[in-house]
């Protein structure tokens, strides 16, 4: 952010042409440019001053003053004079690049929209304003808007190993903020389980994945697609017969489900009878044929060259149709005969075509009965031309896109569909799965691109670390700050992990290095107080901490460790202030507990009571619940 500020602070030409009697003010002037240049934020901070007193309406101070009150982290200084420049002249760029950006820092994400998108309409290219509008776009929770700055950030990146980079990393944060609106509103419902279980499946903790499909199948047995999503985890763990189970309940009430289709499939080539295999696949192509072709990930199991190979064989007896390409596309991948898989492809797309067009809508059909039939690219077809949608429309349409596999598309659906159905948690999850869908193809493409580049060493690290693999993580971090020593976030990282391992020592040299790269990051104060605190070294981590919130209010993690910092200093008061506006963080009720303590010690008694009520419940939910899962578990054992 420094050399970007930088760039943006004014020489007003006008001034040169003053008088002598102006002497002063120009003097004023470059002393301010001249400590910007050197460091020195608080003599520019005086010297702009100085030159507003003299000349109050002079724009080109105020933005200069504004800009150096926002790199020393004083954003609510910096907003006001910024505020007066951007009315004064409402088409500066740099006044309304930063007021924007300060007001987002500040918290006030809806002030910032204004400031920010003027700067888009005067400069569609300028990547910084829309960096920043994403970010309000998401506080705001309009995921839609915010994925079409995502887009047009991707293709104003004139490097596309970074553009895929961070194009996954915008999506991941929005799955993230949708995850935790899941965790706060909708946790203990079928759909929350659901989620849960698909973040543990993906990081391939499968027992913990089946514990949650199985708590959403208690609240909600006649969900479509959970006894799907357990089967795929006992295929994972090799309960083949299990997994079988799954899908034929799967099957039940809809014998051609395709999740559960393809799951058998998986089964049977997992036994290595393929014959049985081609069965389910031949009852799925009669069925969805357009689905079918777009299955590129299957199958989902690990099953060897030999075992492929003896699989090619088998099926070589069989017929030469569709069901038998479907099943040579997946196996001669990998057995690692790619020109022949990219012949089956070729057929089966050619045969897909036919077939859709043996299909195609007569014009009576209503989109519901076409996605009931498995029609899905008329069901999007008769969607489209139908304007306004309501929520029930949206999410139909984004179904119907995710079967044909156009996840962006499918991801806008469900993000117009969001609002509409008043943050429903179906809505909700299709939105989040569908924005994890594309951050891991955003990454893939990463790896595809650049399989030697600091940027996918950094993707296969967060991949271990969701997995838990910590030392695996902590290598490839390495090994991209070998390959990119001045990106301050590779620390960042490893200081993390290294907390995460008790290894203070460890976490503190990576975490200095981080901040001598980038003095004002607010993750990595907050990490290096985190550290302290830890070490209950409190008096040490408070001003890290105070950092951090300077640089980044909207920090509650900061919030929560700042107020048991300053609890465990004996200020109460402070303590309550940070805790009360980290409380949505609290799913155990720790913080609530902190808070009763923070309460008690300023003599407020029903305050005390009352936080102290609300900890003991959030324990003995949790508690509860993960006894209740212990239990079932052991049973089911």
């Amino acid at each position: 952010m420094f050399p970007l500020v930088c760039t943006a602070f004014l020489t007003p030409p006008s001034l040169f042409a003053q008088q002598s009697s102006e002497q002063a003010i120009v003097a004023h002037f470059q002393a301010g440019q001249h400590a910007v240049k050197s460091g020195q934020l608080e003599l520019a901070v005086a010297e702009f001053t100085k030159v507003l007193r003299l000349s109050p309406s002079l724009v080109e101070a105020q933005v200069n003053l504004g800009l150096a009150h926002h790199l020393l982290g004083q954003y609510g200084e910096s907003v006001a004079v910024l505020a007066k420049a951007a009315r004064q002249q409402p088409d500066l760029v740099p006044a309304n690049l930063f007021l924007g950006i300060g007001y987002l820092k500040l918290g006030s994400h809806q002030k910032a929209v204004g400031p920010l998108e003027r700067v888009v309409r005067l400069e569609p290219a300028n990547r910084e304003a829309r960096r920043a509008l994403a970010a309000c776009r998401l506080a705001d929770g309009d995921y839609r808007g915010a994925a079409r700055e995502f887009q047009a950030l991707f293709t104003l990146e004139p490097d596309k190993t970074e553009a895929w980079f961070q194009l996954g990393r915008n999506y991941t944060e929005a799955a993230s903020r949708l995850v935790r609106r899941m965790s706060l509103e909708h946790r203990r419902t079928a759909w929350g389980h659901r989620l849960a279980g698909d973040l543990y499946s993906q990081t391939q903790r499968w027992g913990l994945a089946a514990q949650e499909y199985q708590e959403a199948l208690t609240i909600d047995p006649a969900q479509p697609g959970l006894h799907g999503n357990l089967g795929s985890v006992y295929v994972h763990q090799g309960k083949l017969a299990e997994a079988s189970a799954e899908f034929r309940s799967e099957l039940q009430p809809d014998p051609n489900n395709e999740q559960a289709l393809l799951g058998l499939a998986e089964v049977n080539l997992a036994k290595g009878e393929v014959g049985a295999a081609r069965e389910q696949v031949e009852q799925l192509w009669k069925s969805s044929p357009e689905f079918v072709v777009f299955q590129s990930d299957f199958p989902g199991i690990e099953l060897g060259r030999d075992a492929a190979q003896r699989l090619i064989a088998d099926l070589h007896t069989s017929p030469g149709d569709v069901p038998s390409h479907f099943l040579l596309v997946a196996l001669c991948r990998i057995a690692g005969e790619t020109d022949k898989a990219h012949e089956y492809q070729v057929a089966l797309l050619r045969r897909m075509k036919e077939r859709v067009q043996e299909r195609s809508a007569t014009g009576r059909e209503v989109p519901e009965q076409l996605c009931q039939a498995r029609r899905y690219a008329a069901c999007v077809q008769a969607l489209a031309s139908k304007s306004p949608l309501d929520a029930a429309g949206y999410l139909l349409l984004g179904k119907a896109r995710l079967a044909l596999r156009q996840f962006e598309a499918a991801s806008d659906a469900f993000a117009a569909a969001l609002p509409l159905a008043r943050d429903g948690a179906e809505v909700i999850y299709r939105l989040a799965r569908s924005y994890q869908v594309l951050a891991d193809e955003c990454f893939s493409r990463v790896e595809e691109l650049a399989p030697d580049s600091w940027r996918t060493h950094q993707v296969r690290a967060e991949a271990y670390r969701l997995r838990y693999e910590d030392e695996r993580a902590i290598g490839e971090y390495e090994r991209a700050a070998q390959l990119r020593p001045d990106a301050p976030e590779l620390y960042e990282e490893l200081g993390a992990l290294h907390l995460i391992k008790n290894s203070p020592e460890e976490a503190r040299a990576a975490l200095e290095k981080a901040l001598k790269l980038e003095p004002s990051r607010p993750r990595t104060l907050y990490l290096l107080g985190q550290l302290y605190v830890t070490g209950r070294e409190q008096e040490k981590a408070i001003p890290y901490l105070q950092k951090a919130l300077r640089y980044d209010a909207n920090l509650l993690e900061a919030r929560a460790t700042l107020g048991k910092a300053y609890l465990r200093a004996g200020r109460p008061g402070a303590a309550v202030s940070e805790l009360e506006k980290a409380l949505s963080l609290d799913f155990y009720g720790d913080l609530h507990y902190l808070l009763y303590q923070a309460y008690r010690g300023l003599g407020k008694v029903e305050l005390a009571r009352s936080a102290l009520s609300r900890s003991e419940e959030m324990r003995k939910n949790s508690v509860a619940r993960d006894r209740d899962k212990l239990e079932r578990w052991l049973k089911k054992d």
